[in-house]
This record gives structure tokens, C-alpha cells and sequence, in this order.
């Protein structure tokens, strides 16, 4: 049990490891790379000595491994309980921003992304804690019966608030999103030339679209470089496209 434990640790450090070295890379040897993301390189490296160090306890089954598991699924616990306000923030300050690229399929897509830090970075990493670190609490269930369930209830319960919070989140995603409206809004989207986007720039115009024996409302707020086109089926559920044509722009004077 405990080796099947470890590989899993290790397999799961890769990613954000080899996430984190490439970035370092990248700020050593693209400069224009640093000036977009402004990465602070002494945080680069803790970050990346952090999922080393990861990775070697989990290879030579290190007493400290179980500490490190805890310390994996708090930090999941402290990016879960701030994940709606600042997760995409996050994501971009982060060394480890490539694995939530892997994830990340954008707006309407965001089931991946979901289950990745909900069920990945708080259930699993919660449950992979647990486990390591059942000799500590088998202990404390064997000589305070009553605090060590009380203790073992508590990462039960987590796993089962992040089950909870992700199928809520797949079930507001259906609410919110409509694939059809999506592929309206790409449809829109491609139909776009630069005599509209330069002709009406600042402009939003609205109208709607027939599709099979449904209706959507169409919203095309035009601009340079950015066009934007929200869609919104019958329902009430949306999608959107956005049309990116710096080439449709008046050069500057």
C-alpha cells in the first residue's frame, strides 16, 4: 500500500516539477518571457526545490514523506477555498501555470479544469495525506478512542465537501453553458471581416440567429484586436468566441 502510495506522489510532482523547471528556463533564456510573466526567480526555485524535494522522499520512502503529503493537500485546501475568486490569477502567477494549461480549455470547457482542482487537488491529495499518515492516527484511535474519530472524520469530510463542490459546479456549468451556443458564437466569429471590424469598432450590435428550430440572441461588441460575440440560446444559457484581428486595426499615426 504504502509503495503504491509513493509512486502516486512521485507521478504526481512531475508535472508541476516539470512545469516549474521549464519556467525557470524560460526567465533565464527569453528575457521577453520574465518581462510578460514578471516571475520572481527566488520563487521559482523554492517552487521547484519544493516538488524535488517531493519527489526524492517519495523515492527513498523518507520519514518526512508524510508530512509533505499533509502539506500538499493543505496548500490544495488553501487554493480550493480561494480557487472562484483568484483562481485564474493564480494560475498565471504560478511556476506550475503549464499543468493548469493542461487542464485549462477555457470558457464552457471548464469540467477539466474542474475535476483537476477539485477532485485532484482536493480529494485526492487529501486522500493520499490520509492514508501516509494512518500509523499516526491508528495511534490516536487506539489510545483516545473518541478524539481519533473525531480527528479521522475531518479528512473524510473534506474529501466529501470536494465531491460535493465539483458535481455543483458540473451541474451550474450545464445551467450556464450551451455547446450550440458555442459553436454559433465560432460560426459568428468566422463570418467577421476586417471591413466590419474596422467600420464599427466601439460599436455593439445585437440580432438573432436560426439554427435548426432554435433561436439565439447574438451580441458582436467589435474593437481592435479584440471582437467579442456573447450568445444566448433559448434557455438563457450562453456561449461565447472571441475574434482577435490586429490586422483589421488602422496603423497608429
Amino acid at each position: 500500500m504504502r509503495l503504491a502510495l509513493r509512486v502516486v506522489m512521485a507521478a504526481t510532482a512531475f508535472l508541476p516539477l516539470a512545469s516549474a523547471l521549464a519556467v525557470l528556463i524560460s526567465n533565464v533564456v527569453d528575457p521577453s518571457y520574465r518581462a510578460v510573466y514578471q516571475d520572481r526567480l527566488w520563487f521559482v526555485v523554492v517552487y521547484l526545490a519544493g516538488w524535488v524535494a517531493v519527489v526524492v522522499a517519495a523515492v527513498r520512502n523518507h520519514r518526512a514523506l508524510p508530512w509533505l503529503a499533509v502539506a500538499r493537500a493543505v496548500a490544495g485546501w488553501g487554493f480550493l477555498a480561494a480557487f472562484l475568486a483568484v483562481g485564474r490569477a493564480w494560475m498565471v502567477v504560478t511556476p506550475g501555470r503549464y499543468v493548469y494549461q493542461l487542464f485549462d480549455w477555457g470558457e464552457g470547457q471548464l469540467l477539466p479544469l474542474y475535476a483537476f482542482v477539485f477532485l485532484g487537488r482536493g480529494a485526492g491529495n487529501t486522500l493520499v495525506a490520509f492514508a501516509l499518515t494512518s500509523p499516526w492516527w491508528r495511534r490516536l484511535r487506539e489510545r483516545q478512542p473518541l478524539i481519533g474519530r473525531a480527528v479521522t472524520t475531518v479528512p473524510i469530510a473534506l474529501v466529501a465537501t470536494a465531491v460535493w463542490a465539483f458535481l455543483q459546479l458540473v451541474r451550474l456549468d450545464a445551467q450556464t453553458y450551451s455547446a450550440d451556443a458555442f459553436d454559433v458564437a465560432h460560426l459568428v466569429a468566422a463570418g467577421l471581416d476586417c471591413d466590419a471590424v474596422r467600420t464599427r469598432s466601439g460599436q455593439t450590435t445585437t440580432d438573432l440567429r436560426q439554427r435548426g428550430d432554435r433561436q439565439f440572441h447574438v451580441a458582436i461588441a467589435y474593437g481592435c484586436p479584440v471582437t467579442r460575440i456573447v450568445v444566448v440560446d433559448q434557455d438563457g444559457r450562453r456561449g461565447t468566441a472571441s475574434l482577435e484581428r490586429p490586422d483589421c486595426c488602422p496603423a497608429a499615426p
